[in-house]
């Protein structure tokens, strides 16, 4: 049994490095999602976890969280995702009368990933916690085409328009907690961000097999590399009753900005400067009921405020400020297993009124030492985005006015930990 446990495991953290770069939205591709609750429990819970013991996770939501899962461990966790992005426009007949909405672009990707860390609780009575790992913390990967087609009964593709947004933000983060009195305590993580980001628009007239000249090939890159502290406490009130707040220092990024315009690299314009991403707030709470089996509810709140972001690239962007609820429940049936799971719902900074619901479950399996959780989550965002190819490209039948983009994201997390 374990032996077969763990070839799924291997082949899937496989699949997960192997996938191709792929998005959950267009919006999202300007500094990338922020990712929280990366444990594959926290995952099918909604993503809360300020308050919720999840070893090495911890550190990305709450360092002091490290108190309420002891014991030296080894955690690691594959990701797999598919994102869909259906982009429509309205579409007028001859009489200037408005006929329908039509797909100009429907575009399915998917991405993966790998991250984990490292727990060691080797102090005795003294109760402190060392932990350290690698986590992915802004996601800003983003594929796109379209085809432009004459409107004549050739039906030929007159050029074609592609988007692919390649890299990710990641930590290399350590941290402590300290223990003040069962289930309480303090903890502080230091975070190092590092990443190089590329984004590329290209845009290919005449794609026939003899000719496929490119009109237009922008691209530029970003390599980051900065630091945030992260300082977090919990407290437990009572047997039932756990709290947790935390706060991120608004990380501090150095940026080796680069920038081509052509088909060829000619003249790259080259230039440094920083990138101040928002600071993070955060609380939360873990309730367990008076029932015959283990249950628990987890619910977190964030807050970010990205109109306080400072880019030498983009000093004019304006963002919104955001908040994100979190809301999960994980019930422990009579043989072990436990069930989960969660909602969320989250304000985008890109836009107003383009949120975000999700929701997750999943379960959990122990083999021996070792505890498996495998999660899930699907969300959906609809929103009126301006054209990325300009109108007056398009066909004469298409009108005036915004895209409708319906967004959506499936991922599977497989998460293995490992007790000493």
């Amino acid at each position: 049994m374990l032996r077969a446990v763990l070839t799924v495991l291997v082949s899937g953290l496989i699949l997960a490095v192997s996938q191709p770069a792929g998005a959950f939205s267009y919006l999202d591709r300007v500094y990338g999602t922020p990712e929280l609750g990366l444990s594959a429990r926290s995952r099918a819970m909604g993503g809360a976890g300020t308050a919720l013991g999840n070893g090495a996770y911890s550190l990305v939501d709450n360092p002091a969280g490290l108190l309420l899962t002891r014991g030296t461990r080894v955690q690691i966790q594959g990701y797999l995702a598919r994102a869909s992005e259906n982009r429509f426009v309205p579409l007028f007949d001859t009489f200037d009368s408005y006929v329908d909405e039509n797909a100009i672009a429907v575009n399915d990707n998917g991405y993966g990933g790998v991250q984990g860390g490292v727990v060691l609780d080797a102090w005795g009575k003294k109760g402190i916690l060392v932990s350290a790992g690698i986590f992915n913390r802004y996601d800003p990967r983003y594929d796109y085409m379209d085809e432009l087609r004459t409107s004549d009964r050739t039906d030929r593709i007159l050029n074609n328009r592609r988007i692919t947004t390649e890299g990710m933000l990641r930590t290399a983060t350590v941290g402590a907690a300290i223990p003040l009195g069962k289930g309480s305590g303090f903890g502080a993580a230091v975070n190092y961000y590092f990443g190089t980001i590329t984004d590329r628009r290209v845009t290919v007239e005449n794609p026939t097999r003899d000719d496929a000249s490119v009109s237009e090939d922008r691209k530029f890159e970003r390599k980051l590399d900065g630091a945030s502290v992260t300082l977090g406490a919990v407290a437990r009130v009572n047997e039932r009753l756990n709290l947790g707040v935390s706060i991120e220092t608004a990380p501090q990024i150095h940026d080796d900005y680069t920038s081509w315009d052509g088909v060829t690299v000619v003249s790259p314009e080259e230039s440094s400067g920083d990138l101040d991403l928002p600071l993070r707030v955060q609380g939360g709470a873990t309730y367990r009921p008076r029932n015959t089996f283990a249950t628990t509810f987890a619910m977190d709140v964030i807050y970010m405020p990205w109109s306080d972001v400072e880019d030498h690239v983009n000093p004019d962007r304006e963002l919104e400020d955001t908040w994100d609820v979190r809301f999960g429940l994980e019930h422990v049936f009579y043989n072990g297993l436990p069930a989960r799971i969660g909602f969320r719902y989250a304000e985008s900074y890109a836009m107003d009124e383009a949120d975000r619901a999700a929701f997750t479950f999943g379960f959990g399996y122990v083999v021996d030492a070792m505890s498996i959780d495998i999660s899930g989550e699907v969300g959906k965002r609809v929103t009126r985005q301006d054209p990325i190819r300009p109108r007056s490209q398009e066909s004469e039948a298409v009108g005036l006015g915004k895209d409708r983009v319906e967004d959506t994201l499936v991922r599977v997390f497989l998460g293995v930990d490992y007790a000493f």
